[in-house]
């Protein structure tokens, strides 16, 4: 199915509900409410090789970790290159495999280095400030709370910090001061709090976070407790989710085919929004409340949500 017939199948697939009380983009009694409309493509920079995690702050700088390169790069919103961090290696000043950065705080750049198994703190212009090194952390934890390669970073305005870690028993710590693991959660084995393999953490509403579980499809949330709030399962479960992003307490779960807007303090989805072909999608900011950003292995993708 063409991108145009795909457009037109949606906006008939609301329809439907509309007359039939369908609810096929439902969940916990959530449902799209308006009708799909069209993201404008403005324009599109970066000649990046591998990208993988994009972060924005302060609604004018944007941040990409390209995972070849094992380099952050910092952007204006217009897409100008100001700064860039890393190379491969071990040292202070290098990385490897930095599978995720946060910017959210507009305070500094968290990177969560896999491979180094460290999470690194940058301030705006990608100037080294410290690091969390969890083979350090490592020698004297338990063996059962060893953490082993960081694949997502997250800061609240609380200045705690968590961080997901896929070859562990726990997959989601908090860490404070850039001193201790001070919790550990996601390990059940069944239940709505279990996490088979997250690969995205966002903000939530409040002191809360949402974490994209790969292998469900699902977007699970927790408090900063650790504890399990609720679960959202992908309506869409032949369209998997690729990345989810947050701003202004608004939840943007990112298809191949397009972005599903979820209202967080509301507790429903809200909107669809159709967004053409784009190949090898890997994530999803938002700039501004006009601006979303799509990011591919060699792009980023600026569109305008429509007024």
């Amino acid at each position: 199915m063409n991108n145009f017939n795909l457009k037109y199948f949606l906006i008939l697939i609301l329809f439907l509900e509309n007359i039939f009380s369908v609810k096929l983009f439902s969940q916990n009694d959530s449902t799209i409410t308006t009708s799909l409309d069209s993201l404008q493509l403005i324009s599109s920079f970066g000649k990046f090789q591998n990208a993988v995690s994009i972060s924005t702050a302060r609604e004018e700088f944007i941040f990409i970790s390209d995972l070849e390169t094992n380099t952050i790069y910092k952007f204006s919103k217009e897409g100008s290159q100001i700064a860039s961090f890393g190379g491969s290696g071990l040292g202070q000043n290098e990385l490897n495999q930095p599978y995720s950065i946060d910017a959210s705080n507009g305070l500094d750049v968290l990177v969560a280095d896999y491979q180094n198994n460290r999470i690194k703190r940058l301030d705006l212009n990608l100037n080294y400030i410290l690091q969390f090194d969890f083979n350090s952390y490592n020698l004297t934890a338990e063996s059962s709370k060893k953490i082993y390669n960081p694949n997502g970073v997250l800061t609240l305005s609380t200045g705690e910090i968590f961080v997901l870690a896929d070859a562990t028993n726990y997959k989601v710590l908090k860490i404070n001061d850039y001193s201790d693991v001070t919790l550990v959660f996601g390990s059940a084995t069944l239940g709505q709090e279990k996490l088979d393999n997250p690969v995205k953490m966002v903000k939530g509403s409040s002191l809360d976070i949402w974490i994209l579980d790969k292998n469900t499809g699902d977007i699970v949330n927790f408090n900063n407790f650790g504890v399990f709030v609720k679960r959202l399962v992908n309506p869409e479960k032949n369209n998997p989710i690729i990345s989810i992003a947050n701003f202004n307490d608004n939840l943007y779960i990112l298809h191949s085919t397009g972005i599903t807007v979820y209202d967080l303090k509301r507790g429903k989805y809200n909107m669809l929004f159709y967004i053409p072909l784009i190949k090898n999608l890997t994530d999803i900011a938002v700039i501004d409340k006009s601006t979303v950003l799509l990011l591919s292995k060699d792009s980023v993708h600026i569109f305008l949500f429509p007024n």
